[in-house]
């Protein structure tokens, strides 16, 4: 349509000149020096115009060809991009596919021409760390950091997460650290340093990053808390796996009450109290968690040590027979009582009556030294140390 109006507008233009070509022709006369040229009105002008095209066209002509490397190049660029759009794509299905080797490549063939190189370089270090490729990995962690500014996060988040995948549980904790520091209010980076302090029994550390997650609500409230009292217990055993009674000490004194009255803790701390031979300290705190709650754990440990009067732990145990009259434990513990206070005959029926409601090694054990304290019972005797024997090799049955 553009055209046609082109040619309308050329042919009435022609025609215009024609006519004034007839209706009066004139003259144009030019002169140089002693060069001069005379023509018509008409052939001057048509000239005119035509030169004045020609050199519309030339110019134009030149302007196109000094544009062209830039509008090849830009052209490449675009080709280029969109390639890279499309292996981003194809190396993403392909990784999740599980064809690890063949997406690494698809997603660095034109990583470097992507306006995500970031998407490419993290996806194709997820494909090496498949391969068991670390050094690759690591030089497309770093490409990626080396390429996208304000990156810093998300690329040793990915490098945490895949040097966990690997085991590299010290290298995950230095990048989670310096994670840390870079963002201390980041709440992934707080949720995985928790995770990987508690996995590493690093308790310290998970309390120093407690307030942070009570603070960022990073954590429900009863999961900090919960963690709090892990972390708590787990340095207090880690003191006493050590024979740092000093330690064992201040930690206990400085443990908040509600942790310091939680089965976790005392059985720990009881734990610690009974290898200083300190048993006696440990019966009150046993009896007053008993006063209102209940603990197998607890119940267990009050066996394994003597009070001054002996008479009333027997009689305290028989009062927590009547609430719990079929507890294993509870019965293991009352026969130890027994057996303690020379009440063979006792002894034996508790003893007996525990292994109906679950046969454990050491309640043989006990069986055995009753029975021996009487004459005459050696066969018997002989048969509950085998049988007890017998299920300490196959069974850690004790509560400790």
């Amino acid at each position: 349509m553009k055209l046609l109006i082109i040619i309308a507008i050329a042919l009435l233009i022609g025609g215009g000149l024609m006519w004034l070509a007839e209706f009066e022709p004139g003259f144009v006369l030019l002169q140089y020096g002693s060069w001069s040229l005379e023509t018509s009105l008409v052939v001057f002008a048509v000239a005119f115009v035509l030169l004045v095209l020609a050199a519309y066209w030339a110019l134009k002509s030149l302007v196109l060809i000094k544009q062209a490397p830039g509008k090849l190049s830009r052209w490449q660029s675009a080709k280029r991009l969109t390639r890279a759009n499309e292996t981003l794509t194809r190396g993403l299905i392909t990784l999740e596919e599980g064809r690890w080797s063949e997406a690494e490549r698809l997603l660095m063939r034109y990583a470097g021409h992507s306006e995500t190189p970031l998407l490419h370089y993290l996806a194709a270090a997820r494909a090496a760390q498949k391969q068991d490729a670390g050094e690759r990995r690591d030089n497309y962690l770093r490409l990626a950091h080396e390429t996208t500014d304000g990156a810093d996060i998300a690329v040793g988040v990915v490098q945490a997460e895949l040097q966990l995948a690997s085991d590299q549980k010290e290298q995950a904790l230095a990048t989670l650290q310096h994670l840390r520091e870079v963002s201390p209010k980041h709440p992934y980076v707080l949720q995985q340093l928790q995770k990987l302090y508690s996995e590493m029994n690093e308790w310290q550390g998970v309390q120093d990053v407690l307030p942070d997650l009570r603070k960022r609500h990073v954590l429900p409230s009863a999961d900090v808390k919960s963690l709090s009292t892990d972390a708590t217990v787990g340095q207090l055993e880690s003191a006493i796996s050590r024979q740092d009674w000093d330690g064992v000490s201040e930690i206990w004194e400085k443990a908040p009450t509600k942790i310091r009255h939680s089965e976790a803790m005392s059985h720990a701390y009881i734990a610690g109290l009974i290898l200083q031979d300190r048993g006696k300290e440990a019966g009150p705190l046993i009896e007053a968690f008993m006063n209102n709650d209940w603990s197998d754990q607890l119940v267990y440990q009050y066996g394994l040590i003597q009070l001054d009067n002996l008479n009333g732990q027997v009689k305290r145990a028989e009062h927590w027979m009547k609430k719990h009259p079929n507890n294993p434990w509870l019965l293991l513990t009352l026969g130890r009582l027994l057996k303690a206070n020379n009440q063979a005959d006792e002894a034996e029926g508790c003893l007996r009556e525990s292994l109906v409601h679950g046969e454990r090694g050491e309640t043989y054990q006990e069986l055995a030294e009753v029975l021996a304290m009487a004459a005459g019972n050696g066969p018997a005797v002989l048969e509950a140390y085998q049988k007890g024997l017998a299920l300490m090799v196959s069974q850690g049955d004790a509560l400790t």
